[in-house]
């Protein structure tokens, strides 16, 4: 119910129980910054004929938009003219009025109340939900702190594995180093111990090659010396003298061409040996020596037996690549053909391949070569 209704009705109630006399008032809607004292003073009135045609309680209080009956002075003379009954019932209405300005006032303190309440309720919600973002934001800066300690230890970790490992791999590395140098060592000072003792060995063949030489030729000379004695000798006699020496000088250089190549031979084995570790070569040279007076002579005739079917015994005998008595390759040779190097190569090919010129032959009747 709106307030200048209820306020017209009480005054046109007043005017019916006044026998007629007519009532003057205006009605205004209370804007804010209002007071009673200027609306009396704007329409030309009291405060306290506002204040009784709305009866209110504390003229200090009036809302923004409340409805009031603002009377005039000729209403207000004929009110207070009223008689006493009319007045009674005025007041009452007044009253109710009143009564539900009041209520209106304390519903909407209540409101406004109950709506600062739902803000604080809100602000309180509002704040608690900042409160447990904030707190999730930190379990998770501190989940990425801890996930990115965990990958920098992870990572030194690795970083420390790999260096670990490039240090074993460079320590593995420089120990094969080193190894290999001590066997190229080993290796360079055994082939100049086999160059030794092959030069040794084809001094000791030259030797023996110039006593045999300078033994036949006093063989012949002494030969010739007993035929120059022996002129007067039947010629049968002669003749089988001479077949004699020839076939003494014939065997007695055989020996000698024997002997030289069992020695080479010997050399030969030595240095192969050398070759593995020292006690092999130790025992090697032992079992040699108990076999040399066995070994030599079909030593020498296994050679002579390959030399004969090779070239005929032709040092200077050439097939395409193969050179020599032996019939070697010429990368073997390395360009020298004298009988000595032939020699020497052949018998350092001999025990590498087969050990001896005994298997060196009996592979040669298998095979046709060797």
């Amino acid at each position: 119910m709106k307030l200048n209704k209820v306020l017209v009705s009480a005054a046109a109630l007043s005017g019916i129980a006044a026998a007629g006399t007519a009532a003057n008032a205006d009605t205004v809607s209370v804007k804010a910054g209002d007071t009673v004292s200027e609306l009396a003073q704007k329409f030309n009135t009291t405060v306290e004929a506002i204040q009784k045609a709305n009866n209110l309680q504390n003229v200090n209080f009036i809302t923004v938009g409340e409805q009031l009956n603002i009377p005039t002075n000729d209403n207000a003379e004929q009110q207070v003219q009223q008689p006493q009954a009319n007045a009674a019932q005025v007041q009452q209405e007044q009253a109710a009025i009143a009564q539900q300005q009041a209520a209106q006032r304390q519903a909407q303190l209540a409101a406004q109340q109950k709506a600062a309440q739902a803000q604080a309720a809100l602000q309180a919600q509002q704040a608690a939900q900042a409160a447990a973002a904030q707190k999730q934001a930190e379990e998770q800066a501190a989940q990425q702190a801890a996930a990115q300690k965990a990958q920098q230890e992870a990572a030194a970790a690795q970083a420390a594995k790999e260096q670990q490992e490039k240090v074993e791999q460079a320590a593995q590395a420089q120990a094969a180093a080193q190894k290999q140098a001590e066997e190229q060592a080993a290796a360079k000072k055994a082939q100049e111990e086999a160059q030794q003792q092959a030069a040794a060995a084809q001094a000791a063949k030259e030797q023996q090659e110039k006593a045999a030489q300078q033994a036949q030729q006093a063989a012949a000379q002494k030969q010739a010396e007993e035929a120059a004695a022996q002129k007067a000798q039947e010629a049968k006699e002669a003749a089988a003298a001479q077949a004699a020496a020839n076939a003494n000088a014939k065997a007695a250089q055989q020996r000698a061409a024997q002997q030289a190549q069992a020695q080479q031979q010997q050399q030969k084995q030595q240095v192969a040996q050398q070759n593995t570790t020292q006690r092999q070569a130790a025992n090697n040279n032992n079992q040699q020596s108990n076999n040399n007076n066995n070994s030599n002579s079909s030593e020498a005739a296994a050679k002579a037996w390959i030399v004969a079917h090779e070239s005929g015994g032709n040092y200077s005998a050439r097939n395409g690549q193969y050179i020599g008595a032996y019939q070697l390759s010429a990368s073997y040779l390395h360009g020298d053909y004298s009988q000595a190097n032939q020699d020497r190569v052949a018998n350092q090919y001999v025990a590498s391949r087969y050990g001896n010129w005994v298997n060196a032959q009996k592979h040669w009747e298998q095979c046709g070569w060797y």
